[in-house]
């Protein structure tokens, strides 16, 4: 049969076989993003933050609110978060690099400028970023860290004044929004990721939770495939505690 098929018909024959794995392909992408980008899951929500010039001063301050989501494509995942009134970073994602352990972060300016950052975590959990090429007026370096449990989050924002120096431009302390939830009250589980679940999904009559709207798209996409995945992770967890 194969002979009879000839040039074009091999063709047609294996761009649907290509085309058969490549949803599977992409959920392994997907999943594997979303593996290496789960310690920072707290990023995910909405804050309200002030930023500050000078540290313990109102002089040049601002108020900005920040979202940040989970974001799938065919490229895979990333975090996103949007604050258009930073007068600093307005936008950006988050994903993985190709180093184990790193990250690289695309943001743009309020100028309209994209700087790209790469860096990794420390043993505190916090973040640190260092700029490839920043322009002079876009921070050089990024320190993000979470206190108080991870209802507030403080971004440093550093410009470079010499090879291994900084100095600040400015600090952004972020409240979670709704931050009063979990003080006595049961943690409801994103079924996509594992987070805080704060929006309802529904499939076949049953309600699930989700933490971000990304979440929700990739559920209403394809809700047998995220349960799919939701009770595989159940079950390895269920597996390590054995």
């Amino acid at each position: 049969m194969a002979a009879r098929l000839g040039l074009t018909g091999c063709v047609a024959v294996m761009a649907l076989v290509l085309g058969a794995a490549a949803p599977g392909d992409l959920d392994g992408q997907r999943l594997a993003d979303q593996q290496a980008l789960a310690p920072l899951q707290a990023l995910v929500g909405q804050w309200r933050g002030v930023g500050q010039p000078q540290r313990g001063s109102n002089r040049g301050a601002w108020t900005e609110e920040s979202d940040w989501a989970w974001r799938f494509s065919n490229e895979g995942a990333v975090l996103a978060f949007s604050a258009p009134n930073s007068q600093l970073l307005v936008s950006g994602e988050l994903a993985t690099s190709d180093q184990d352990g790193e990250f690289v972060l695309l943001a743009q300016m309020k100028t309209g400028q994209k700087v790209r950052y790469l860096g990794r975590r420390d043993e505190h959990g916090g973040l640190t970023l260092l700029a490839d090429d920043a322009p002079v007026e876009a921070p050089a370096r990024l320190s993000l860290r979470f206190v108080a449990d991870g209802k507030r989050l403080v971004v440093l924002h550093e410009r470079r004044t010499g090879a291994d120096r900084f100095t600040r431009l400015a600090e952004v302390g972020y409240t979670r929004k709704g931050s009063g939830f979990g003080q006595g009250a049961s943690f409801i589980e994103c079924i996509v990721t594992g987070g805080l679940g704060t929006i309802p999904v529904t499939h076949q009559g049953k309600t699930y939770y989700v933490c971000c709207t990304g979440c929700r798209d990739l559920f209403q996409d394809n809700p047998e495939g995220v349960l799919a995945d939701y009770q595989t992770r159940k079950a390895e967890e269920r597996a390590s505690k054995q």
